[in-house]
């Protein structure tokens, strides 16, 4: 685990958005669920997209800094109009965005789809700029 800048307004959208998905379900941005994590060469997010049967019912876009994933999963024909004891599975349209932990080149992104989980490469941009400031002290 790598130790970064304490994001203090980070760390409360994360806190609203749990409490939200757990006390509140529904009322939140519905989407997939993300892990991402970083190397030195690129940024990875993989998304759990179960259900998932065309590459034409997902759009990926990607910024320097953002990821989104919109798209449509779709309930199985076969089930039809059933008298369903039970259903939480998700079926619908969805939509996610989410901040990158570092610069990143879009146009370099590939992404792969494999048992219900999409996984995205975002080759880090090679300018990432980080410069010390020296104080002036009078």
């Amino acid at each position: 685990m790598s130790i970064g800048p304490w994001r203090p307004w980070r760390e409360l959208a994360d806190f609203r958005e749990a409490m939200f998905r757990n006390f509140m379900p529904g009322l939140w941005e519905i989407g997939p669920r993300f892990d991402i994590y970083q190397n030195k060469r690129e940024v990875v997010a993989t998304a759990e997209l179960p259900g998932l049967t065309s590459r034409d019912d997902v759009e990926i876009t990607a910024t320097e800094d953002t990821l989104a994933i919109r798209g449509e999963i779709r309930r199985s024909e076969e089930t039809g109009e059933q008298d369903y004891h039970r259903a939480e599975r998700f079926y619908g349209t969805f939509a996610r965005t989410v901040s990158l932990p570092a610069r990143v080149e879009p146009e370099k992104a590939t992404a792969t789809y494999k048992n219900g989980i999409l996984e995205i490469r975002l080759p880090k941009a090679e300018n990432q700029r980080q410069r010390r400031i020296p104080i002036n002290l009078h």
